[in-house]
């Protein structure tokens, strides 16, 4: 069964602590920053001092445990940020072989950010897959998950943690589970949820994804996870992945 193999997944998050159990293995990564100067910088420190982006890198690990994952650390303490320090971080993630960059962050839609759409359409142009998750709680839409480079997801509770939906056309066109995975000793009300980790769940299935079809742009990859995932609710991944090997026509439609 795939596992990602040999697919780079960027992480921009809050850094990733690769000695956590749930991680596990050797994991590059930077920071990017804003200066005293107000310059955008990168450094070498991308140790995870809050733990959501070492919750995120598991999520994926689970899903794809050989993928290979790059962390690029945004956030330090407080889960937020600039929108120069994310396109600084989007820009440096083109430039380290990413096949997949996960996002699980958002901003309202009203806000502009003509450059980061710029990045996105530039990401999208050379094969790279940007997976960014909706706003926690936001009534409108949310950039960069509602624009048409990038695969929008959000999390729903009533899917299990191997399940993911797809909905052609939606501005949100995934849905996956918003849990994490479980900490023993912490209940899972006590743990981070939402969104974020929807996205994380959908950034580890199409680098499995990507691992059977490595030539597979943003369109193609769409294809594929409407024949996948766009069915019925709780269909798991493990059956959508059975149905699809029976399929003996998906290959040539793509």
């Amino acid at each position: 069964m795939p596992a990602g193999k040999g697919v780079r997944i960027v992480v921009v998050d809050s850094g990733v602590n690769p000695r956590h159990s749930h991680v596990g293995g050797k994991i590059d990564g930077a920071g990017i920053y804003r200066g005293e100067d107000g310059v955008v910088c990168r450094g070498t420190d991308y140790r995870d001092t809050s733990g959501h982006g070492t919750a995120i890198a598991a999520v994926i690990r689970h899903v794809a445990p050989e993928a290979d994952l790059f962390a690029l650390k945004i956030f330090n303490g407080a889960l937020a940020t600039t929108p120069d320090v994310l396109e600084g971080a989007l820009s440096y993630a083109l430039q380290v072989g990413a096949r997949v960059v996960n996002l699980s962050l958002g901003m309202e839609a009203a806000q502009e950010a003509p450059s980061l759409r710029g990045l996105c359409g530039d990401a999208a142009r050379a094969g790279i897959i940007l997976v960014a998750s909706a706003r926690n709680g936001s009534k409108g839409g949310s950039i960069p998950a509602s624009y048409d480079e990038v695969i929008g997801v959000k999390g729903d509770g009533r899917l299990g943690e191997d399940t993911l939906m797809y909905r052609h056309g939606d501005p949100c066109e995934c849905l996956a589970s918003p849990w994490p995975r479980s900490l023993t000793g912490l209940p899972r009300e006590r743990n981070f949820r939402g969104n974020s980790f929807a996205a994380a769940r959908v950034s580890g299935a199409i680098a499995c994804l990507l691992e059977e079809f490595p030539d597979a742009g943003l369109d193609t990859l769409r294809k594929i996870l409407r024949r996948q995932y766009g069915w019925k609710m709780g269909v798991s991944q493990s059956e959508m992945r059975q149905r699809y090997r029976r399929s003996s026509h998906f290959r040539e439609s793509i």
